[in-house]
């Protein structure tokens, strides 16, 4: 079921966090506001995975801290299930945009529903797969993983298509082990623990969390640059906004302050310090653990976008893996690469953050 995403702020940070919005109000790049290309749309909503996951973090920090009302836009965040959720909510127009793998973008483009990345939030993918140490002790390789339990968040997520990337090294088919979907951290986490699953391939700051306590020994881990390049041969993108391509073109005001936003979020959390990360990140994302989720963060910190930049190396890597997991089928390449992205209003976010 889906819920509106309304975080409060705890008492003693409201007055910061009003200072915040303030400065961010006033964040104009320069430009007297009166001249300012206003938002064609006054309030978005925005689909977006379970809240505890780091992946959309960049977003959430962008609404906190105020980014997107200084671009004079009300964002709503909708916390839904799952991706899957999350793509019938913007077909049928219950939410504007999403934020979500653009693995998921290539795939519905190659299905013929024009939707369009907007601006990239992670240039990694923010999972990782480990087997239970309770359940594998004597785990060596990928062959080992034949007729086991691998669980992950949904079908089609980043965490299923780390899974089958890692299982097609050994020549190990989808149908040669059982799938287990999970959701949620919490739940991922509570089923490596009783044993429900042999294998894991999810997000943070659960898969940090089992690993913390000795429970998960990790045996493919994306979440880097280097980690992305030895999994999938190059870097694959991870989590971004994306929206219909119609959406897009009849609202490009609007989805550039959605860009600016997101993009000084993405600036922001390239230095944010510790404290800086606790007092603007809800305390309902922190499955009650401040320093799990500080670890979480700073293991991930390099895979988020410095700013919101798809290159192209990375839309190669993707469709590497698409062809490799069978979602290409007689398609022009070239054609739908182009139309899965656009770069426009990452490149103006750029510029302005840089007169900023």
């Amino acid at each position: 079921m889906a819920r509106s995403f309304l975080p409060s702020v705890t008492p003693p940070l409201r007055r910061r966090t009003v200072l915040r919005a303030l400065g961010a109000a006033a964040w104009v790049g320069g430009a007297p506001l009166a001249l300012r290309a206003q938002p064609e749309l006054a309030r978005v909503r925005v689909a977006m995975g379970r809240e505890e996951s780091l992946c959309h973090l960049p977003l959430v920090v962008a609404q906190q801290l105020g980014y997107f009302r200084g671009e004079g836009l009300d964002v709503q965040l909708v916390e839904l299930a799952g991706g899957e959720q999350a793509l019938d909510a913007v077909k049928a127009a219950q939410v504007e945009a999403v934020s979500g793998s653009y693995l998921s973008v290539l795939h519905q483009q190659l299905r013929g529903q024009a939707l369009q990345l907007i601006v990239l939030q992670g240039r990694a993918p923010q999972v990782s797969l480990g087997v239970s140490l309770r359940q594998l002790p004597g785990y060596r390789e990928l062959p080992d993983l034949r007729g086991k339990r691998i669980g992950m968040s949904s079908t089609g997520a980043m965490s299923d298509v780390l899974a089958r990337v890692m299982l097609s090294k050994a020549a190990i088919r989808p149908a040669d082990v059982h799938w287990v979907p999970l959701g949620s951290v919490r739940r991922a986490v509570l089923a490596l623990r009783s044993g429900e699953v042999d294998a894991l391939s999810h997000v943070d700051p659960g898969m940090t969390q089992l690993e913390q306590k000795g429970e998960l020994r990790t045996i493919a881990d994306p979440r880097t640059l280097k980690g992305s390049q030895e999994v999938f041969g190059g870097p694959l993108p991870g989590t971004c906004l994306f929206a219909p391509q119609r959406f897009v073109a009849r609202h490009p005001q609007t989805c550039q302050a959605l860009v600016n936003g997101i993009a000084r979020g993405l600036k922001w959390l390239q230095t944010a310090q510790p404290q800086d990360i606790i007092m603007t990140v809800p305390e309902t994302h922190m499955m009650g653990d401040r320093a799990l989720y500080l670890a979480s963060f700073y293991r991930l910190r390099e895979s988020y976008s410095p700013d919101g930049l798809l290159g192209e190396d990375a839309v190669q890597t993707a469709w590497s893996v698409a062809s490799r997991l069978g979602d290409v089928r007689e398609a022009d390449a070239q054609a739908v690469l182009e139309r899965s992205y656009t770069n426009e209003f990452a490149q103006k976010a750029r510029l302005k953050l840089s007169k900023a």
